[in-house]
């Protein structure tokens, strides 16, 4: 990786982490507990403010978002203030007996995994008497940058998160065309389309993707756009391109966000601050990269705010766990929330269904702080649950227009299913050993080593830390897997079909949550282990144990952090580069796209084509402004322009049956959709994608268009009707077509011309009568179903088509 290139990485860490990380440090986190909040805070501030923008039709730009972060500093700050206020106010109405009893506090008063803070104990002496410098040493110490506790989880998130993002980098590096190379998948192109939409609308809101998807209708639709908003800021202050600043946000925010999230998970199974929680921590987030369905699978199927969510999670649910020991927290519990919930809103299901176990299962056993009497016991654990309670209602508030919004498409989603041919056996074996789809990508790896560390830590924490929620977490989210796989029968498979059709139902997908939950516990095993051999349990080796046990830390991760790059070098290379082969988008369609956005009308008009074809990636590309900005098709509907024009294009200007030179319904769709120009690039993505032959093969002989220029596979035909006789002249000029084109016949062959300069020009045909209207033109229209199900068979063909053959590759 070059200079130039680790300076752009260094830039994306900071887009993604700056503006969180101040706005939940003023808020009271501090530093450490800052820094593990600052990405998913961050997004929660970029995804409310592009909402917030959307309804006022404000440009979401670098001077609002820059404004919009200022708004929730200062929410912050007063959120800090009140919460100071308050406290001073209780200080202040103790009685001094009280304060002697708090004056000394250890790690016994609370069963918190949470560093000491003025918010939850008092200090042994008065700032007065300590010294102002003495009172700031003591504030950092416990708890903030000064703590040498955050150390070792630290450096193994930071070297977990640099292997796994070096060596995603580095194969990409190694495509075509680079950080600019194309992703060919469905998800990425609709990604990369968004982060070109906010840069020319301003529009980022979740609530308003409908103008980006529904050229036509404009229907609306809901989609999480945090990821996609933060990828524009990112595209803006490192000046990228949309395509590249997609591809490095795919790869620096999962990179980063899948260790840190299993580090604070192992850090929750421990619940604790001591040297073995540090080390499972930091030696869980360093194995991370050995996983292959976290990152790499993620990465291959293109979910990537999908796996950025289910990355914020451990460290969402980390947050919401220490919000009883340190209320403080609230505000920035409230904000991750919402930044892992506008990344996209699946992994919630993670947070809650774990945070309501950890409840159940622990907190109301042992609750933040200890007290003594039944009276006392009943008010703490109230007093917990409604902390909790209140960051999650503040979090569900702010997204609620959004979650409103995007309800109606929770049917579509839950529609999805990814059952496998397997026995029941078989469906538990492979959710136990994550051998889920594309894992054979990776060869014949085996995770049984992984599992029985797994095993180890799980007895860990289960026997010594009293652990039950982690457990049945993780059997719960084997068993949504194993479900999706091959459902169970009801009840059973309908509640577990509830929870998983929210992500999907695909195995892929929701073995993520079982995958980190194992890695952390193969770390805590790993620093049960280190202990044990250097005599952690026996107090009077206490210091010397703890030097030796770090120590030999360190000399485990090195080979573990090799072990992890070696275990999936494999797999690695080939999720990371099969998706940037030629098989939708090659240099040919690059140079049609860039010839086209010189030609009259080609930044102006729209430009249809099959969707299936990949030609849409144009937009992501230059900003050409194609009807389909995905592969699945806009909502458009039975009989609308979109339909009409994808099933027909070979009736443009041939006239109705009366009149030859009649507007028919074709041509009207052409205007009113303001097509200018089909392109074509084929083959389709899927096997079972019928080719539209009626453009692959009849618009040659199409009168209403004229072929302006041909590359290989890629073909541009322009609307006669949208362009003068000069303009199509112009991009007919000879050289400006890699391929020669048909010759058109010419005024003088026709009996058209009439001067004897007209004799040798060529005959652009276009309607010149007005369209029939009433009763009339409905008898005439062709039926143009939704071609989002494209089942129609025009009379006279056949079901039958001809394998296609391809210039393109992986077909």
């Amino acid at each position: 990786m070059g200079i130039q290139m680790l300076m752009t990485v260094w830039i994306a860490v900071l887009v993604f982490t700056v503006p969180g990380l101040v706005v939940s440090w003023v808020s009271g986190l501090k530093v450490p507990w800052a820094l593990a909040a600052s990405i998913p805070a961050t997004f929660g501030i970029y995804g409310f403010a592009a909402w917030v923008l959307g309804t006022m039709d404000m440009r979401f730009d670098l001077r609002s978002v820059t404004i919009s972060t200022l708004i929730f500093l200062v929410v912050a700050l007063l959120w800090r203030l009140i919460f100071i206020g308050g406290w001073a106010l209780k200080k202040r109405r103790k009685q001094p007996v009280e304060e002697t009893e708090s004056a000394t506090v250890s790690e016994e008063t609370t069963t918190s995994a949470d560093e000491i803070t003025e918010e939850n104990i008092e200090p042994a002496e008065p700032a007065q008497k300590r010294g102002f410098w003495a009172a700031v040493y003591g504030y950092m110490r416990n708890g903030g940058i000064l703590d040498h506790r955050w150390l070792l989880p630290a450096a193994g998130v930071i070297t977990g998160a640099w292997i796994i993002i070096d060596r995603a980098l580095d194969l990409l590096l190694s495509t075509s065309h680079g950080l600019d190379d194309i992703f060919q998948g469905w998800d990425v192109h609709w990604h990369a389309s968004t982060v070109r939409f906010i840069e020319e609308t301003g529009i980022a809101s979740s609530t308003l993707m409908g103008q980006l998807r529904n050229v036509e209708t404009q229907q609306e639709l809901f989609y999480p756009s945090a990821w996609h908003a933060g990828a524009w800021v990112l595209s803006d202050v490192a000046n990228i391109s949309p395509i590249a600043a997609t591809n490095l946000t795919g790869i620096v925010l999962s990179g980063i966000l899948l260790p840190l999230s299993i580090a604070l998970i192992a850090w929750r199974l421990l619940n604790n601050r001591g040297l073995t929680a540090q080390l499972g921590a930091g030696l869980a987030a360093l194995a991370t990269m050995a996983s292959p369905v976290l990152f790499w699978v993620g990465n291959y199927v293109g979910a990537w705010p999908y796996v950025a969510a289910i990355g914020a999670s451990g460290i969402v649910l980390a947050l919401f766990m220490s919000v009883p020991a340190v209320p403080v927290r609230i505000f920035a519990t409230a904000l991750a929330f919402i930044g892992m919930f506008q990344l996209h809103p699946a992994p919630a299901t993670i947070v809650i269904i774990a945070l309501l176990l950890w409840w159940l299962l622990q907190l109301v056993w042992a609750p933040s702080t200890k007290v003594k009497g039944f009276k006392q016991g009943v008010l703490i654990r109230l007093k917990d649950v409604g902390l909790i309670a209140a960051a999650g209602i503040l979090g569900v508030l702010l997204v609620l227009p959004q979650v409103i919004s995007g309800s109606q498409q929770t049917e579509d989603v839950l529609a999805y299913s990814a059952e496998e041919a397997v026995s029941r056996s078989e469906s538990w074996l492979m959710a136990l050993h994550m051998e889920t789809r594309h894992v054979d990508f990776f060869g014949d790896i085996d995770m049984t080593p992984v599992l029985v560390l797994a095993a180890i830590g799980g007895i860990v924490a289960l026997v010594w830390r009293i652990n039950l929620w982690a457990p049945l977490f993780y059997f719960f989210s084997l068993a949504l897997t194993v479900n999706s796989l091959k459902p169970f029968g009801d009840p059973w498979g309908d509640w577990l079909t509830i929870i998983g059709g929210l992500h999907y139902s695909t195995g892929h997908r929701l073995i993520m949550p079982v995958a980190m939950f194992t890695f952390a516990a193969a770390g805590i095993a790993l620093a049960a282990i280190i202990r044990l051999i250097c005599l952690g349990p026996v107090k009077k080796f206490a210091t010397v144990s703890s030097v030796a046990s770090v120590v030999l830390g360190l000399v485990v991760a090195v080979p573990l952090q090799s072990w992890a790059q070696d275990f999936v070098e494999e797999g690695s290379e080939k999720t990371m580069l099969a998706p940037h082969d030629d098989r939708m988008v090659n240099d040919a369609d690059r140079a049609a796209w860039d010839w086209l956005s010189e030609q009259p009308g080609g930044r102006e008009y729209n430009i249809m084509g099959d969707p299936a074809d990949g030609y849409g990636w144009m937009y992501a590309y230059n900003g050409l402004h194609s009807v389909s900005r995905h592969y699945a098709w806009p909502a458009a509907g039975e009989g609308s322009a979109t339909a009409v024009l994808f099933w027909w294009p070979q009736l443009l200007g041939t006239g109705t049956d009366d009149n030859p030179d009649q507007i028919n319904q074709v041509d009207q769709a052409a205007r009113d959709l303001n097509v200018g120009f089909f392109v074509l690039s084929p083959w389709p993505f899927w096997a079972f994608q019928d080719p539209n032959f009626r453009m692959i093969d009849q618009l040659w002989n199409t009168p209403g268009v004229t072929p302006v220029y041909q590359n290989e596979q890629a073909v541009v035909f322009a609307v006669n009707d949208m362009f003068t006789d000069e303009e199509l002249d112009q991009m007919r000029e000879d050289g400006n077509s890699p391929e020669p084109l048909p010759e058109l016949e010419t005024k003088g062959e026709l009996g058209l011309a009439e001067t004897d300069e007209e004799w040798d020009e060529p005959y652009y045909h276009r309607p010149t009568d007005a369209a029939e209207t009433g009763a009339e033109a409905e008898e005439d229209l062709p039926y143009a179903p939704d071609p989002s199900k494209p089942s129609f068979v025009a009379p006279g063909e056949t079901t039958e088509k001809p394998v296609p053959t391809s210039t393109k590759s992986g077909q």
